[in-house]
């Protein structure tokens, strides 16, 4: 006689995926049934959340005010160096890209080399089969350390050379490359990407200083 396997439970489920907060579960379609399909369904619907897949659950992708302010500034950046330097494109934080095990992630940000774009061209597709040179992920209090560890293994396992950490709490942030090199960051230091984005430089003081209005006019 073939031994079932337990149902999974509720608490088994929550430390498979990370211990992020359940309310970011979603529990509709069901965990473990959920598909890319839903994921679409979902992006397409305009809802205002957004979600990854993960073995097959929806789980919602933690966001915020001043990380979002964070990830407009690296794009932006990033965006100006490439007018200049045409080395391949740019996604936001929701641009779909395929896992190894089938699981979808939505990094802040990605640059992918036109090298590894298939004919050299943006795929069509909702979901893209392909490996960035760069993946941003802008940490939110909501992310736990579980969890950012699996997807940065998922990442690594993809192929992906770097990949940046920015924590938004501490002003800081961690460079990690392909081969398990890690350099962490200070506001003394700057983002570099030098294996697919030579030449360009961020400074952590530059992107993590407040914006400030212009003086009035006294006339």
């Amino acid at each position: 006689m073939i031994a079932l396997e337990a149902p999974e439970t509720l608490a088994d489920l929550h430390e498979r995926l990370g211990f992020v907060p359940l309310d970011r579960i979603r529990m509709d379609p069901l965990p473990g049934t959920a598909t890319e399909a839903d994921v679409i369904r979902h992006l397409d619907g305009g809802n205002k959340r957004l979600y990854e897949l993960i073995d097959g659950t929806l789980v919602e992708k933690a966001v915020g005010t001043r990380e979002s302010f964070l990830t407009s500034s690296i794009i932006g950046a990033l965006f100006v160096f490439l007018q200049q330097h045409n080395l391949g494109t740019l996604t936001s934080p929701d641009g779909l890209y395929r896992m190894l095990a089938k699981n979808i992630r939505m990094p802040d940000v990605t640059f992918t080399p036109w090298s590894n774009l298939p004919g050299r061209r943006m795929p069509k597709t909702k979901v893209w089969g392909v490996v960035p040179g760069l993946a941003v992920e802008v940490l939110s209090e909501a992310n736990t350390v579980q969890e950012m560890e699996r997807k940065l293994d998922e990442y690594q396992s993809l192929g992906i050379a770097v990949i940046w950490f920015i924590d938004p709490e501490s002003e800081t942030a961690k460079i990690h490359w392909l081969d398990g090199t890690v350099r962490a960051l200070t506001l003394a230091d700057s983002l570099t990407a030098e294996a697919v984005l030579p030449g360009f430089s961020l400074s952590l003081a530059v992107l993590f200083s407040e914006p400030m209005p212009p003086e009035e006019d006294p006339n």
